[in-house]
């Protein structure tokens, strides 16, 4: 889960519309379009995660993130069939209980009931459990590798920085690869993280 306790604010005078906000956006709520001689910046609030990205981002410094009535995006694991969620996390090669988020603290397990129970893009998975509300760069993997195992295809938006594609994982290194440089040992990484995976689920 995620409290969300900021919501981000555009100060237009400053704002060239250089749409870097709208696109470094998990959740697409940031729209930048043009009125007169100005540019205008409209964001979806019910939809912002409050993760800072567009204002840590913004080289004209336009955007602050302003205190807002905190509330918690999260999906309760509880009300699903537990062993469908274990599935999927072994078929995305995460433990159920592995920490797939540093910034909200989400679990593999949270990322599998939201795709349980409906969430069927990246950031509707966001705005689910708050993965990827934070930092938005360490979680995008997780959320990607997530999909696929469930077999869920979506497509990108040409306006954003975001989901620009999953990057191979330890199971998928070339056998030439393998080879040509056995001094980084992948067959034993791949076997630890093996078992990492498959141990039991505490109670």
């Amino acid at each position: 889960m995620k409290v969300v306790d900021v919501h981000a604010s555009v100060n237009e005078d400053l704002c060239k519309g250089c749409k870097t906000c709208e696109m470094v956006c998990p959740v697409y709520a940031i729209t930048v379009g043009k009125r007169e001689k100005k540019f205008k910046v409209e964001i979806n609030h019910k939809r912002c995660v409050g993760c800072w990205n567009c204002e840590q981002r913004c080289p004209e410094h336009a955007v602050e993130m302003k205190p807002c009535d905190p509330y918690i995006i999260g999906t309760d694991v509880s009300q699903f069939d537990y062993n469908e969620i274990e599935a999927l996390c072994r078929k995305a090669r995460f433990h159920p209980k592995q920490l797939v988020c540093y910034c909200s603290g989400s679990r593999a397990e949270e990322l599998a009931a939201a795709i349980l129970s409906g969430a069927k893009t990246p950031d509707a998975l966001v705005l689910a459990t708050g993965v990827g509300a934070g930092c938005g760069i360490e979680c995008n993997q997780p959320i990607l590798r997530f999909l696929e195992s469930a077999g869920l295809s979506f497509e990108r938006r040409k306006q954003s920085f975001q989901w620009l594609g999953r990057t191979i994982t330890v199971w998928e290194v070339p056998s030439k690869l393998k080879e040509d440089f056995p001094v980084f040992r992948f067959e034993e990484d791949r076997q630890l993280f093996d078992r990492i995976i498959n141990a039991s689920v505490e109670p």
